[in-house]
């Protein structure tokens, strides 16, 4: 598990990525067809997309985890800027909320005390909780993939992902190849989800389903 700061900066910006809070299955789909990508913490930080938010399926149906940050009245923020906000109890409501909508899957016990440390952690800095997410769902599904960051604000190139991950923009063409979901018998197949429901229900074959 790597933190922000152990991250090698960018000589030549290549493959751009968001930050992302337990970082959608079509993320990691995307991120694997690289050797390397590069994460952009001096983008203009932008609220209600994967930077601070994640897609579960609980027993009433998809449920986002949102990890709330602090305003900032005076200008807009970097991503690498944003603090978060733990005034509320959001990392209870969370673990609470993973436990609910995991608990009785194959995986739950082999990865949840590790997901619970991470989140408990209680960095001061989003980009810091999600990198320590990201290394450690690269690690998981056995992902080689480089992690770099950006020096300073990059317009757009080539391979810019930063914008596709919002939920107006979300990679509506992306369909992730279906397994097993808890409370498949109420629903029909979600696509699309956090990589948490990958790994809790599919464990160490997670990564051929991207």
């Amino acid at each position: 598990m790597t933190s922000w700061s152990q991250l090698q900066s960018a000589d030549s910006v290549r493959n751009l990525f968001p930050t992302s809070y337990f970082p959608p299955i079509s993320y990691l789909a995307l991120a694997r067809q690289y050797a390397g990508i590069t994460i952009d913490g001096c983008e203009h930080y932008i609220k209600q997309t994967v930077r601070n938010r994640a897609d579960i399926l609980s027993a009433n149906g998809v449920l986002s985890l949102v990890v709330p940050v602090l305003r900032n009245k005076e200008a807009r923020l970097s991503s690498q800027d944003v603090l978060i906000d733990y005034k509320t109890l959001w990392q209870r409501n969370h673990l609470r909320a993973i436990r609910s909508a995991y608990g009785k899957t194959a995986y739950f016990d082999y990865y949840f005390p590790e997901i619970e440390n991470i989140i408990m952690s209680s960095p001061e800095k989003l980009i810091e909780l999600n990198t320590r997410i990201t290394t450690w769902v690269f690690d998981k599904m056995n992902l080689k993939i480089e992690l770099t960051k950006t020096k300073e604000y990059t317009a757009e190139i080539e391979n810019d992902f930063r914008n596709i991950f919002s939920k107006r923009n979300k990679m509506k063409e992306y369909k992730n190849k279906p397994y097993f979901q808890a409370f498949c018998d109420r629903f029909q197949f979600v696509n699309d989800l956090s990589c948490l429901d990958l790994l809790f229900n599919m464990g160490s074959e997670s990564s051929t389903y991207l």
